[in-house]
């Protein structure tokens, strides 16, 4: 599918961490700011995005109305917005910002003739480490294993794709980014940051099992070959170009911010023990405690996925190092001010 200059793309959540990166790609690619329709939860701020006249549509994607309104007229769909946390006590708390959303988007999508509907899901429809144990280089071809309600909503989100797909022809892809991290993420990654300047952090384990990580600016560009890609469907995991051992990474994250790396260690049965207490704590008193069972079992467990399906059919070549990708990350920090 060859893209013209008069393309028009629907962004949604593209003020947040991903899309605003996302935007920052389609501009130097060549795309103007009125190609692009910005989908934005209302209240948001734009602090993400560059001051160029978008057109800014502040809409709740629940709005099925709405969102038929703001994919009228665009070729290009891409699909971010969701509730990404793992907070949630039931699956119906996901299920109409993360399903009945994508349904709206993809009704639209077919009455309006897009051409292409890129949605972007989650390695949490195959579980995740905390949850299902070490995941040592699955592919697409793993069967779906989600082990939240998170991961189940994005894996009920993609079969809505694939049966709009089968109904109407509808062009899609599908990208499952491996965990991201990069300028404007306020998530784990930056809680890591934080953890290592007040000195707060304390590896559990030895460090060794492997974890796979994607620098923003390279899931980006994933998925937009993606959407450039000629097949009329494909589902790609997105992930870096190795994992690493979670010690290297924690010394990278040091480096990047100009410290050194802790060198002690917790054995990770005391840690899970102590994180079953802090457990205890927070259910009797309602803190907040950093320790608890699942961030034990995530810190010391092996993720890593293939990429190798990417790589061959839309030349997805993912460039930025972690230790390149930290360096980044931390200086933005620093300068923001964010640690």
């Amino acid at each position: 599918m060859k893209k013209n200059n008069t393309t028009k793309y629907v962004i949604t959540g593209a003020a947040g961490f991903i899309g605003s990166h996302l935007v920052d790609l389609l501009l130097r690619e060549g795309v103007s700011a009125n190609q692009l329709r910005l989908v934005v939860k209302p209240g948001e701020g734009l602090s993400n995005l560059p001051e160029l006249p978008f057109e800014v549509i502040y809409a709740d994607i629940r709005d099925k109305k709405a969102m038929f309104a703001v994919v009228k007229g665009c070729e290009v769909v891409y699909h971010l917005a969701a509730r990404i946390d793992f907070d949630g006590k039931t699956y119906d708390e996901y299920k109409d910002v993360n399903v009945d959303a994508t349904s709206y988007l993809l009704a639209a999508a077919q009455k309006y003739g897009v051409k292409k509907f890129v949605f972007f899901s989650s390695i949490g429809v195959y579980g995740l480490p905390a949850g299902v144990g070490d995941i040592d280089g699955w592919d697409e071809n793993h069967p779906y294993t989600f082990s939240n309600f998170y991961g189940q909503s994005k894996w009920a989100g993609e079969e809505l794709v694939r049966a709009a797909h089968q109904k109407t022809g509808l062009s899609y892809a599908i990208v499952r980014p491996a965990s991201v991290y990069g300028p404007r993420e306020k998530g784990p990654t930056l809680a890591l940051y934080q953890a290592m300047m007040r000195r707060q952090f304390l590896l559990i384990g030895t460090g060794e099992n492997k974890m796979h990580y994607v620098f923003v600016r390279d899931l980006v560009k994933g998925a937009r070959l993606a959407e450039l890609s000629e097949k009329s469907n494909g589902e790609y995991i997105l992930a870096g170009p190795d994992p690493l051992p979670f010690r290297e990474i924690v010394e990278d994250v040091a480096e990047s911010v100009h410290l050194t790396a802790p060198t002690f260690s917790l054995p990770a049965p005391a840690a899970l023990v102590l994180a079953h207490g802090c457990q205890l704590v927070s259910s009797l008193t309602g803190l907040s405690l950093p320790l608890f069972p699942s961030r034990v079992r995530t810190m010391t467990t092996t993720y890593w996925y293939q990429i190798a399906k990417a790589r061959k059919e839309i030349k997805y070549n993912p460039q930025t190092s972690f230790a390149k990708g930290s360096k980044i990350t931390g200086e933005w920090y620093l300068k923001k001010g964010w640690i």
